[in-house]
């Protein structure tokens, strides 16, 4: 399968989707344009025969010049959905060259098993894939599954000759996140040579929950969409238009997600299109790069090329994400006050504080306060939580492993 096809035809896909919508919501809004402007005409013929009976217009009631006004507006309303729907007309003129998908996918439901097809086939090609690109992003959060990522993208673009393509974005969430996160991403992207950016959501996610008055959740992730997903849209519509280019540029947009994290993640796709940001200037392909890999699988990458992990997983903690996880359990909560104890950081009774301000608990089930308190209660019992550096590698791969990949780092 030719890449470029591949691509062309996903697009193809999707202008025949947004087509369809449009078609549809146009014929929604003309339909109802003609029933107000029925039941308009029907109220103004009323009180014409009114007026009428009456004696004539000198004699009207008030209420009769009101209709007209009325009247005026709704032939205004009437007249730009003739204008909409020329705008409709003259979109479909243009998507002619799209008629051949239009009729081999007319449902929904097909064009996006199509899509989902087609874009399968090219994650099986990723040499290609990048040539192809125009531009690959790398997000980072400088965790073990960012690093692999960016690791393998690296890898696959020096192989294509296509590693001027290749830049890292991190976003720095700021006093949420543990100490040196935003120092560790950039060291990952320059061990590669990458352009890396930093991008600084304002307020951070501290900002963000005092100004809602209350905490994210499963259902409502704003600290995914407000402070990551957002302020990366406008970054990518200026690398886009510093490229250059006369035509629709295909962006790769390289996520560090893995299918063994949760049953929400597995469903995901290696690659799939991202309508949010995709527009007539720019395809932007989300690629899972390293969806199929076990956690087992992405140390034992970590330690075979030697790339550099934050000491936060040394502690026991699974994920490198904000000290205070909104997604976490009781167990990982309070593993995370310990360190933060045994660190002297002064996040639990921020946090704590910020909680019983917004009088909003961190969830539904628990108070970060219980959670403090538990954790006081197991370093007075167990005394505070010690590690050693390569401990997350002598858990998952035994201590000859962690003792090559501390010689590796200091060679």
């Amino acid at each position: 399968m030719r890449t470029n096809n591949a691509l062309n035809a996903v697009e193809m896909i999707r202008c025949a989707g947004k087509a369809a919508t449009a078609f549809r919501a146009a014929q929604h809004a003309l339909r109802e344009a003609h029933d107000e402007h029925r039941a308009a005409q029907a109220q103004l013929n009323h009180w014409n025969d009114h007026v009428h009976a009456l004696g004539g217009p000198d004699r009207a009631s008030p209420a009769h010049s009101a209709l007209l006004a009325a009247t005026h507006e709704l032939q205004e309303a009437e007249q730009k959905v003739r204008k909409a729907e020329a705008r409709l007309h003259r979109t479909s003129a243009t998507l002619q060259g799209h008629r051949p998908t239009l009729n081999r996918y007319p449902l929904p439901r097909n064009r996006a098993r199509a899509t989902t097809v087609l874009l399968d086939r090219l994650a099986d090609h990723p040499v290609d894939l990048m040539r192809a690109a125009d531009l690959i992003i790398i997000q980072t959060s400088a965790g073990k599954d960012s690093i692999v990522a960016m690791h393998r993208t690296v890898t696959a673009a020096k192989a294509a000759g296509c590693l001027h393509k290749v830049r890292a974005m991190h976003c720095d969430l700021g006093s949420a996140e543990w100490p040196g996160v935003r120092e560790l991403a950039r060291r990952q992207a320059e061990r590669y040579g990458i352009p890396f950016l930093v991008v600084t959501p304002g307020g951070g996610f501290l900002g963000m929950v005092e100004n809602r008055g209350q905490w994210p959740d499963a259902k409502r992730r704003l600290c995914t969409s407000t402070l990551k997903r957002d302020p990366t849209g406008p970054v990518i519509t200026t690398w886009v238009a510093e490229l250059g280019l006369d035509r629709q540029a295909i962006v790769l947009n390289v996520m560090g997600v893995r299918g063994a994290e949760s049953v929400s993640r597995a469903l995901k796709a290696r690659l799939a299109l991202d309508p949010r940001t995709t527009s007539v200037n720019r395809l932007v392909l989300t690629w899972n790069i390293i969806h199929e890999l076990s956690e087992q699988e992405v140390w034992q990458e970590i330690a075979a090329n030697g790339l550099e992990y934050h000491p936060i997983y040394d502690t026991g903690l699974p994920r490198l994400s904000c000290v205070y996880c909104v997604l976490a359990g009781p167990e990982w909560l309070i593993l995370a006050t310990r360190v933060c104890f045994a660190l002297e950081l002064p996040l639990p009774e921020t946090y704590a504080a910020l909680e019983r301000r917004i009088g909003h608990s961190f969830k539904q089930d628990f108070t970060l306060n219980a959670i403090i308190a538990a954790a006081r209660m197991l370093d007075a019992l167990d005394r505070p939580v010690t590690w050693r550096r390569g401990d997350a590698l002598r858990r998952h791969l035994g201590p000859a492993a962690a003792d090559q990949y501390l010689a590796t780092l200091t060679s």
